[in-house]
């Protein structure tokens, strides 16, 4: 039995169609768009950044992990931590690629691990590669009034 189910295919359909319709919406649309910016840049203002500790150290495993990993595998990897410990990433690239019942346990658990800690994770094809961007925020965000976000 086969399932098969085409979302990808019918959201650029939709995607393509709304930017093909006249946008009647555009004069709405930026005022609306300049005050949302305005609001934006207010918050912003508002709130302190402070690198977490905790969030630094683990990201700090997990690179040295993936990089263990892109070994075994025979991957590439790049991976950047920011000089003011606010965010980091984690690029693997690689050509086809199966991971095997019998592959190395600390690669699947490395990927899993990647899987549920990244913040955003971006998948693309560059140059017939396949390309997974994991990205980590690592510091925490407070409003000056002391609200948590």
């Amino acid at each position: 039995m086969l399932i098969e189910a085409r979302y990808y295919d019918k959201a650029i359909k939709e995607i393509k169609a709304y930017e093909e319709a006249p946008d009647k919406r555009n004069q709405k649309k930026d005022s609306q768009l300049d005050t949302l910016i305005e609001m934006c840049e207010e918050q912003q203002r508002e709130k302190k950044i402070i690198p977490n500790t905790e969030k630094i150290s683990f990201f700090s495993t997990l690179q040295k992990a993936s990089l263990e990993l892109a070994k075994i595998l025979e991957w590439n990897i790049v991976t950047v931590k920011d000089n003011d410990n606010t965010y980091g990433y984690i690029e693997l690239s690689y050509g086809t690629s199966w991971i095997l019942s019998n592959s190395p346990q600390a690669c699947k658990r490395t990927l899993a691990m990647l899987y549920e800690s990244a913040d955003q994770i971006c998948t693309s094809v560059m140059d017939g590669q396949v390309v997974q961007k994991f990205e980590f925020e690592l510091a925490d965000q407070i409003v000056v009034n002391d609200e948590i976000l």
